[in-house]
Formats: C-alpha cells, structure tokens, sequence
C-alpha cells in the first residue's frame, strides 16, 4: 500500500518567508475556493455563491496559522475577514488502496477575529477535475483544498466548495429483478453558476455484469438547471441532454447517439461539507444510483 503522509509544512509553497529577528519560518498559501453562503437572519433569502482566494499565513516554527480574505461578494457588496492565531492538530485514517493519509486543521469556536465566528479549517485532498475532460484513461490527479467553515459578520454561514470536481465512488445500476455494483466509476461535475447549469460526466460506466464493449466511455448529461434553497442547491433535470464520447472530424467529441439519452436526473451533495454526493438517474432502461465523495476521506 502507499502511504500519503503530506503535513502542511510540505504543502506546495506559493510563498515563503524567514523573519531574521525571531527566527521564525513562515509560509503563505493562496486557495482559491467557491463558497456556499447562507443567511442565517433571512429565511427568504436563497442560499448564494461566490469565489475567493484565501490566504492561509503558517508559522511553521511554531505550528500556527491565521487566515484572511478580501472581497467576498454578497449580495453585491464585499466583504472581508482576518482570523486571529489559530495552533495546528492532525488526524488520520485509511483510504482503501492508498493507506495512512493525514489531515491538518485548525478551528476557532466563537470569536476566531476580524467578522468571523466559530471557524474550522481542514487541509483536505481532493479528486480534481482532469484538464481533458474527453478521455476516458486517466489518472486521478490528487489535490490540496481547504475546507473551511465560519460564521461571517454574525450573519451569514459560508462552506467552502469546488464547482468543477471529480466524485470516485460506488455506482448501483438495477433493472426488473437484476442489480449490478461497481466501485469502477468515476463522475465529474462541471458547475456554472452564473448561467445557473451544470454538466455531469460519467467515466467508464459499467450497467450490468455482461454489458458490451461498445458501451460508451465517456458519458455527458448537459443543461442541468442548477437550483437554489434557502439552505443550499442541488442539479435536477427530467431530461439532461445526453451524449456520448465518438469522433467528429476525426477527433475526440462528444456526440449524440439516437435511443441513448437519461430522464430523471438528480445530483445533491449531502455532507455539511459539500464533498459527498448522491446521483440519481434513469440510462439504457437501469435505474442508476452513485454514491461518492470528492476528497480522501474514511468510508470511501
């Protein structure tokens, strides 16, 4: 087994720096994060979203960080926060095929500084999107996230989240007294949440134990309409236009194949943290149901 043991002071650094009079070593990381944000205060307001780079100063000498971020956009306006001094802890667990993995984090529980509350933070390792989306041989590029959680100004809860992400999981495919599982799937979520659509990719999907060769490798359900809650949002379409990986001038495309197309089609994320999915949908007469998760994490 390999065994992933990553702490944060071996994290890919973006910026370091020795401070000559305490000898201390610094290290700043970016992470550029989606975030959930809901209004604690306004039952009618709809759950929003926007991105922003946070920026996680660690003093490695002392196994402390601090965290701030600049222009986080609600309702039009920005906002900001900076976190006192928080110490670093580890945990860890086994991930199937991999081993040992370690976790870094750190949290604050009521005020944690500057207009944020009862935060916590984890350095997690996510499953990232592949850069060619239309390939179904790939390796699963590993990556470091943070997952953070705060109250901001009092008001609004935020989770941080990725819209583009892999989910590597278990895929259940059932039919009139016949069920199929495999652990042999992966699914790609690509969210836009300015045109409020998502596109959903299924790679080397595997629907019954004698399926034939020719059944596709890459599978791309499009124009999902994402919708918003108060709480949070998920991806629901009764018909998602359906196409399938061929070629098109000789190339590498998606296409559209007659008699092939899903109905019923539903993606919500159900852990606190956004990383777990539950995916529903109707294919080639199965009912398929898939269960995963976005990051390295016990249980899947």
């Amino acid at each position: 087994m390999k065994k992933v043991i990553l702490p944060f002071a071996a994290m890919i650094l973006v910026l370091a720096s020795c401070n000559t009079e305490t000898k201390d070593s610094y290290q700043t990381i970016n992470y550029r994060e989606y975030n959930l944000i809901i209004d604690k205060q306004d039952p009618s307001q709809m759950a929003q979203t926007s991105d922003v780079t946070y920026e996680v100063k660690n003093n490695i000498s002392r196994q402390v960080v601090d965290v701030k971020a600049n222009d986080i956009i609600i309702n039009n306006q920005k906002h900001s926060f900076e976190t006192d001094t928080m110490g670093l802890r580890t945990t860890s667990f086994k991930v199937d095929g991999i081993g040992d993995v370690y976790n870094v984090y750190f949290s604050r529980y009521g005020s944690a500084g500057s207009n944020v509350s009862d935060l916590k933070g984890t350095f997690v390792f996510g499953y990232a999107a592949m850069s060619n989306l239309l390939n179904p041989v790939y390796n699963v590029p590993i990556v470091q996230r943070l997952d953070l959680s705060y109250t901001l100004n009092d008001r609004y809860s935020v989770q941080t989240f990725w819209p583009t992400v892999m989910f590597r999981g278990q895929t259940i495919s059932s039919t009139a007294g016949e069920s199929h599982t495999t652990k042999g799937s992966d699914y790609v979520a690509d969210i836009d949440f300015e045109k409020k659509t998502a596109k959903v990719y299924v790679y080397n999907a595997e629907l019954s134990a004698d399926q034939d060769k020719s059944f596709p490798k890459v599978i791309r359900f499009a124009d999902i309409p994402v919708v918003f809650t108060h709480e949070d949002f998920y991806l629901q379409s009764p018909a998602p236009l359906t196409t399938i990986l061929g070629k098109k001038d000789n190339q590498a495309a998606m296409v559209d194949s007659v008699g092939f197309a899903a109905t019923d089609f539903s993606l919500y994320l159900t852990s606190p943290d956004l990383t777990e999915v539950s995916i529903n949908y109707k294919l080639d007469g199965r009912n398929v149901s898939f269960r995963g998760c976005s990051i390295l994490k016990p249980g899947f």
